[in-house]
């Protein structure tokens, strides 16, 4: 059985259209990693951002609770040296 023209045409009509299908499947998954990496790296990239937001706010926290006991402590020696002042001075009077 030879092959009619006819038959020639669709085969090779069906080829092209096989190959072109494989083709843009291969791109396809090639498209669907790029675009599970491209989401993975976004993921990463946000987590890597919160907890740098993270640790920029402790180091806030910290540098305000450092500042609030410094406060604290210049209050308290100045209210001590306040009454070291008035004993010494009671002292001096009860002489």
């Amino acid at each position: 059985m030879s092959k009619s023209p006819r038959h020639e045409h669709y085969l090779s009509k069906y080829k092209e259209l096989i190959i072109t299908t494989i083709i843009c499947l291969f791109l396809t998954g090639i498209y669907d990693s790029i675009n599970n990496q491209t989401a993975e790296i976004k993921r990463w990239y946000e987590l890597m951002i919160n907890i740098r937001a993270e640790q920029k706010i402790q180091g806030v926290d910290l540098e305000s609770i450092k500042e609030s006991i410094e406060s604290f402590q210049t209050k308290t020696d100045q209210e001590l040296t306040k009454h070291e002042q008035r004993i010494q001075s009671l002292e001096r009077w009860s002489e």
